[in-house]
């Protein structure tokens, strides 16, 4: 039995113009913003320790829809405060190729590692790095939310979303980092500020856009 051909010029151009559809839709990309109150990130004085240096509006375009930094008091060190950064874009990939080139001066990492860390709705997996360095170096604590979901590898959370996205818009990229300069006797001190004013910062994040301002968390 011969298999018919007469809907195949039919099937080709409905899967060249479902092709063209999605290409366009990637192209020119809806966007969706699943924060309940974005408006209210911008108030970083909320997050315990922040010392807030306000917004870098000359930072902000098409991609980039929140530029946060400030400092982040150490009360072992006052005159030594870590700093902070907190960026909002729709250029994921861009963000998350290189988190630490967001920061006052970009830095080499020596060492990176995932720490898990506890946190109301699960698990933050907040990276941790540190550079080189003989008697002083840097060290850095960052966390990615793509959309409103804590994530390790921002490349594979857009990939899985992907035909989400390109029905309901592209959900942006949130990263959170906090770092500075240490020494071999202040390291674990310093990072264990930087992972949990991190941590805080998600808190903040997290009453901002997926609960309601004043309602109980689970």
């Amino acid at each position: 039995m011969k298999a018919s051909t007469r809907f195949v010029p039919h099937i080709a151009a409905l899967s060249m113009l479902t092709v063209a559809v999605v290409w366009m839709s990637w192209l020119s990309p809806k966007r969706a913003d699943p924060c309940a109150h974005p408006d209210v990130l911008t108030v970083t004085g909320l997050i315990p320790g922040s010392k807030p240096e306000g917004e870098r509006k000359e930072r902000l375009n098409d991609d980039i829809v929140q530029w946060s930094e400030g400092l982040v008091t150490d009360t072992r060190l006052p005159r030594d405060p870590l700093r902070f950064r907190i960026v909002r874009s729709y250029s994921v990939l861009k963000a998350a190729e290189r988190p630490l080139a967001l920061l006052q001066n970009a830095l080499e990492p020596e060492t990176i590692r995932v720490e898990s860390v506890e946190a109301i709705g699960g698990p933050l997996p907040i990276h941790v790095v540190r550079t080189t360095g003989v008697t002083t170096f840097h060290l850095v604590a960052y966390l990615y939310l793509f959309g409103n979901d804590p994530v390790s590898h921002p490349f594979a959370a857009q990939l899985r979303g992907a035909l989400r996205d390109l029905r309901a818009g592209h959900r942006p990229l949130t990263v959170i980092l906090a770092g500075g300069t240490a020494t071999q006797d202040t390291v674990e001190a310093r990072e264990e500020l930087a992972v949990r004013w991190v941590a805080s910062a998600w808190q903040h994040y997290r009453s901002m856009c997926i609960e309601r301002p004043g309602s109980r968390g689970p």
